[in-house]
């Protein structure tokens, strides 16, 4: 059931907890960029509930609140990750990993019908080009194209003028065209 604008959901802490989890990771996966920092960002967003719940005023509908909460880990994150990785010594075999070596043993592919194939593939092929936008377009194109979130939310939790996230938006969706151009334009 989901609660009424400007109220938390209804129940004990654990459901709350269980409620948002997955929306949490959701958001927190499409802005930093795979799952194990994801989990890192929700673990400490519901960490955040946990603490802050009874801070809720109702100024803005719960879901607004989790996701500024939200945003704010998943940025925090990405600036604790750069500046660990400015720090940190290369090594050729994680080069090796990240240029398309295999960092897991194959497996084999389970035979599947055909339409759940492209459907599978063609959303991965989505996920890639929405990761390769930049950080402050990815945040405005996830939150409006795939959260739904309205610009002035989204102009509010990011900290820009209204104008400034349709700025953006336009930017990361022909980004995300020219990304995804040579997968689904026709071919001559």
């Amino acid at each position: 059931m989901v609660a009424p604008i400007g109220t938390p959901p209804e129940g004990s802490i654990d459901e709350v907890l269980r409620e948002s989890g997955p929306r949490i990771f959701r958001l927190a996966r499409r802005l930093v960029g795979n799952d194990a920092d994801a989990e890192d960002v929700r673990q400490e967003v519901l960490l955040q509930l946990v603490k802050k719940l009874d801070t809720f005023r109702g100024e803005a509908a719960f879901a607004t609140w989790l996701y500024r909460v939200t945003v704010n880990a998943a940025l925090a994150h990405l600036r604790k990750r750069a500046v660990r990785d400015e720090h940190r010594v290369s090594d050729p075999l994680e080069k090796l990993l990240d240029n398309h070596g295999r960092a897991h043993p194959v497996r084999r592919w389970s035979v599947t019908a055909e339409q759940q194939a492209i459907s599978r593939e063609t959303r991965q092929i989505i996920e890639h080009a929405i990761d390769e936008i930049p950080q402050g377009y990815r945040e405005a194109l996830v939150l409006s194209d795939i959260e739904g979130m309205p610009n002035a939310e989204i102009a509010d939790l990011l900290g820009f003028s209204v104008s400034a996230v349709k700025n953006r938006l336009h930017r990361a969706r022909l980004m995300l065209r020219n990304s995804l151009a040579s997968h689904f334009e026709e071919q001559p």
